[in-house]
């Protein structure tokens, strides 16, 4: 009977030992420097957010969705380095460089954030929670206010930050 068991367990073991790893394609993390907007000029910030986060929600793998929530993650700690760096934050035009960074900066995080959204949703039969909804529809309301923001700052030069995650 116990030779049965260790023979069992053995036999467990090296299907387990042996059998192919499954493998989720994860990209190596990206750094604040290669992922922000803020620097250049004001304007076309979404744009510039669209590339940094390419592809379509139903078509992103839940590797690419957990790299894109990484880097969303990274843009909403970084807001804060924009502000110290002297930033200030209105509702209507940006007061200097950093500022104009910095609304840059608020519309990559919000599509970040949409899109790992939007793609978790697909991932799980393309139906949202009523929680999800209502985020979605609170990020499609901020990302309108700052992009408006960011066009009222077209070609005024945008200064960004030094920031690690």
């Amino acid at each position: 009977m116990q030779f049965l068991i260790v023979l069992t367990l053995l036999a467990s073991f090296f299907s387990v030992a042996f059998s192919a790893p499954v493998q989720i394609a994860k990209r190596a993390p990206r750094t604040y420097s290669q992922l922000s907007i803020g620097g250049g000029v004001g304007g076309n910030a979404l744009a510039e957010a669209q590339a940094k986060f390419p592809g379509t929600p139903a078509t992103l793998s839940k590797a690419t969705t957990s790299d894109f929530s990484a880097d969303a993650h990274c843009s909403v700690l970084a807001e804060q380095a924009f502000i110290d760096a002297g930033a200030i934050a209105s509702s209507n035009r940006a007061t200097n460089g950093v500022s104009v960074g910095l609304f840059k900066n608020k519309v990559l995080k919000i599509f970040g954030t949409m899109v790992a959204l939007q793609a978790e949703i697909a991932q799980n039969g393309g139906k949202a929670s009523a929680a999800q909804t209502a985020q979605l529809d609170d990020l499609n309301a901020k990302l309108a206010v700052n992009v408006a923001v960011d066009k009222t700052n077209a070609g005024l030069k945008s200064q960004d930050v030094s920031f690690t995650c």
